[in-house]
């Protein structure tokens, strides 16, 4: 049952990409392909290339984000481990359904096989910073709805900011209430006691102290500001690469367009369906370039360039990490990383 349900999933996500490659084909036509290739091919290399640099220079800080939530907790990483680190979790983020957190287990994994820092304690680093991090990031994609809507009837623009900022302040509110009200700490236990077979007084032992450190990180005041403001300058090193992306294609473009190009598309990378959010995040980023009014065939080749930069190559680097750290078979770390998490 397993097997035919595994298989019609994989069925199911091939068949869609081929239709909507297909689709987006028959959209663009043949002019705007050939449109498409030409601004890909005389797109300034130098400047593809520094984008391509500041990428790396962003996991730098995400790798900084990290430790500074890690010695909340009590354990101080060496920032070259964090960032290769770093790097492994995106690969796993790439090849597993839902954009920037499918790796997260995965870093916990290796922070706890390189450091031996406890599962849950690494776990819980990375999602005190995650909550962390939500208020910039949403401070960011409403101002750039604003900048973009302020032509609109004032009623609509009230409307999707209001919407926008209940959904990403109830899941802030819903991360901080998970840690402070040990949401889960009665069912969770249950759960995994079934599923795995290990003593309730084990699991609720682990969970206690996955609480205690992500509480942790949350109350310290200091490294919470410190945490914030590095999201907060990750958001603006996302938006930088895809402006000088836009200049690679010779796009003189407002602050607004990049931002929205950024902000927008990690929502539709939140659902579930392909690995690394594809199709989600790149059609979602395509069609916000063109509400910004960028010709088609300009968004489609700075949507092509950014993933190959946040996707392809950023899989490429994960995936040499996650050897480097010792990673043998992805299925094998899977397996183990699932293994560690019940221990939680």
């Amino acid at each position: 049952m397993g097997r035919h349900g595994s298989g019609g999933r994989k069925t199911a996500t091939i068949l869609l990409i081929a239709a909507v490659i297909g689709g987006l084909l028959w959209a663009l036509g043949k002019e705007n392909l050939s449109e498409i290739y030409h601004a890909i091919t005389s797109a300034n290399r130098v400047l593809v290339l520094l984008a391509a640099g500041l990428y790396f220079f962003e996991v730098a800080f995400w790798a900084c984000r990290w430790k500074i939530a890690l010695q909340a907790v009590g354990h101080d990483v060496g920032l070259g481990s964090l960032y290769l680190i770093s790097h492994a979790g995106m690969f796993f983020t790439n090849i597993t359904p839902t954009s920037k957190t499918g790796g997260e287990p995965f870093r916990a994994y290796f922070a706890n096989k390189h450091h031996g820092i406890p599962y849950s304690v690494g776990f819980a680093s990375i999602m005190g910073e995650g909550i962390l991090s939500i208020p910039p990031y949403l401070l960011l994609l409403l101002v750039g709805l604003a900048l973009r809507m302020r032509t609109s009837p004032l009623l609509v623009t009230a409307g999707v900011l209001g919407a926008t900022a209940c959904f990403f302040g109830g899941l802030t509110l819903l991360g901080y209430k998970f840690v402070e009200k040990r949401m889960g700490r009665k069912l969770i236990p249950k759960i995994i006691k079934r599923l795995t077979g290990r003593g309730e007084l084990q699991i609720v032992k682990s969970l206690r102290r996955f609480y205690k450190s992500a509480s942790v990180v949350l109350k310290d005041k200091r490294r919470a500001i410190l945490i914030s403001i590095i999201a907060f300058l990750l958001n603006l090193m996302s938006v930088c690469r895809v402006w000088i992306i836009l200049l690679a294609l010779g796009v003189r473009s407002s602050f607004v367009t990049p931002l929205l190009a950024v902000t927008v598309p990690i929502i539709a990378g939140i659902l579930p369906l392909l690995p690394g959010g594809l199709v989600a995040v790149e059609a979602t980023m395509t069609a916000v370039l063109v509400w910004c009014g960028l010709p088609l065939p300009l968004a489609v080749s700075t949507t092509l360039i950014e993933r190959g930069i946040s996707y392809v190559l950023s899989t490429l680097a994960g995936a040499l990490a996650a050897s480097y750290l010792g990673l043998r078979s992805w299925k094998g770390t899977l397996a183990k990383a699932r293994a560690a998490a019940e221990r939680l």
